[in-house]
């Protein structure tokens, strides 16, 4: 987009500063998201699933039996699950929503750059991250019963969590982008998550096979699973299991750099392929 625009006299003057309007971009959906009852609903949910999960370990036999590190591991590997669901529902529908409401040309009429409205909107639905963290806190110190591995779990749980919770958010967005409707991408998403939790339910077994080991060090999630387990649970020193958090860090970035730089550009007011340039070059003057 161009960097400056006529007044009314007919000269030119300087535009409102990209970064200055992303961060505007950013304080109003945070404005609007925080203020709807959409987050409240998602926030209450987040903490009756993990009342939930925190009263079934207490409460079952098999699980007292195993060793207090398990019990955590359970419960933090839950949380950052159910803050991931948060995040991949509000930036799925966070595009999607706006071409339904028709507010996104208002967005593109802006002087700043598609890349800085995507950059805007995308912190808006990661900052659900933190706050789910904060929330699950108080379950995993009850759990833990104040013993050193709250420490450890609470240090390396929120490493872990947000760096899935940056990909899982920039994937939803990525599809909210490319739909026609919120619908789809929602759909889309929630597919795409319970495909990324099938691998932690597959006997153990399996998980010990060459394929087994191939998904779990390529699989984002379970592998971020299998770094919290070796770490916590195992005891094992970080340089052997450092490369379970490289699934995570390759697809942020891969994930990021389309997001940014490639599909952000070609924002529209339409989804799908036909409101999509897939070109890989394309002139300025049509990207306005």
């Amino acid at each position: 987009m161009s960097d400056r625009r006529r007044s009314k006299g007919g000269e030119t003057e300087p535009s409102v500063a990209a970064p200055s309007v992303w961060w505007l971009v950013l304080k109003q959906e945070l404005i609007e998201l925080w203020l709807g009852q959409r987050v409240l609903n998602l926030l209450i949910l987040f903490s009756v699933l993990m009342s939930i999960t925190a009263l079934l370990v207490a409460t079952n036999n098999e699980v007292q039996l195993l060793p207090l590190s398990e019990t955590v591991l359970v419960a933090l590997t839950a949380a950052i699950t159910f803050g991931l669901f948060n995040g991949l529902i509000v930036s799925a529908e966070s595009i999607t929503g706006e071409r339904e409401r028709a507010t996104l040309e208002a967005l593109l009429l802006t002087p700043a750059s598609r890349q800085h409205i995507i950059l805007g909107k995308f912190l808006a639905a990661l900052s659900l991250w933190p706050v789910t963290l904060l929330l699950s806190i108080p379950y995993i110190a009850v759990l833990s019963r104040s013993e050193p591995v709250l420490g450890q779990a609470l240090f390396w749980g929120a490493i872990v969590g947000s760096l899935l919770a940056v990909a899982f958010t920039g994937f939803g967005m990525l599809l909210s982008m490319w739909s026609s409707s919120s619908r789809i991408s929602l759909a889309v998403s929630l597919l795409a998550y319970v495909f990324a939790l099938v691998p932690a339910q597959l006997p153990s077994e399996f998980q010990v096979t060459p394929l087994g080991v191939l998904v779990a060090t390529t699989n984002p999630l379970e592998a971020s699973r299998q770094f919290l387990k070796r770490t916590l649970v195992e005891s094992q020193p970080l340089g052997e299991v450092w490369f379970y958090l490289a699934a995570p860090i390759i697809f942020i970035a891969l994930l990021l750099g389309v997001l940014l730089l490639y599909a952000a550009p070609r924002l529209s007011l339409e989804g799908g392929r036909a409101g999509m340039n897939w070109r890989i070059w394309r002139p300025a003057e049509e990207i306005k």
